[in-house]
């Protein structure tokens, strides 16, 4: 790596995905470490982010220690978003904010992937992980994260796919032609849909949208 600056910014604008991977990492909470090292497994101080992993914003706008659900993970411009972090445009319209990773620290790593259990191999030697120990370690991961923050993840989960259920039922038996003209223009706006037409018109955009 050079010294100069411009080169350096050349090299970050110009970085692979797979180097974008390495360096969109955040550190592993502290107390998830000592917890889990009591158990005989050891964690990495820091690993990289992904869908799925349990988060809390330590830094930045939305900082708490409410503990939030990445949703999604954009390796090019290197931002993370995760759920229940929204901001609203001048239009109304309600989108997800971009995090950067070394605002977030992990609580609750998501170990479903195999090829992410590499990174365990590497800091723990002589265990073999079956099923089972990998099932046990995600539950002591759940215990700790309900003591942080109060709120039981699975339970958190459950809630959230029963309120996407509920939502999802509304829309399908949702009529659109009792609204008035007004109404159906500020459906159509808070999708980001055109708003010109008459009223039938207006309808079967929504319907369409769905």
């Amino acid at each position: 790596m050079s010294k100069q600056p411009r080169k350096q910014r050349l090299a970050r604008h110009t970085a692979p995905l797979h180097r974008r991977h390495r360096e969109m990492a955040a550190p592993l909470d502290r107390g998830l470490r000592h917890r889990q090292e009591e158990r005989g497994y050891i964690y990495p101080r820091s690993i990289p982010v992904r869908t799925g992993d349990r988060v809390l914003i330590v830094r930045g706008e939305g900082r708490g220690s409410k503990g939030r659900r990445i949703s999604q993970v954009d390796r090019r411009a290197r931002k993370v978003y995760v759920d229940g972090f929204t901001y609203h445009k001048s239009d109304g319209t309600e989108l997800q904010r971009p995090i950067d990773p070394s605002n977030l620290v992990v609580i609750n790593p998501d170990w479903s992937d195999v090829r992410r259990r590499r990174i365990l191999d590497r800091v723990n030697e002589g265990i073999e992980w079956t099923e089972e120990t990998v099932a046990e370690l995600e539950a002591a991961e759940d215990e700790y994260e309900a003591e942080v923050t109060g709120v039981d993840p699975r339970e958190a989960d459950a809630d959230a796919e029963a309120d996407a259920d509920d939502d999802s039922g509304e829309k399908e038996a949702r009529d659109w032609s009792v609204l008035t003209v007004p109404e159906l223009k500020a459906e159509l706006k808070e999708r980001g849909l055109p708003v010109s037409g008459r009223k039938a018109e207006l309808v079967a955009r929504l319907e369409e949208g769905e």
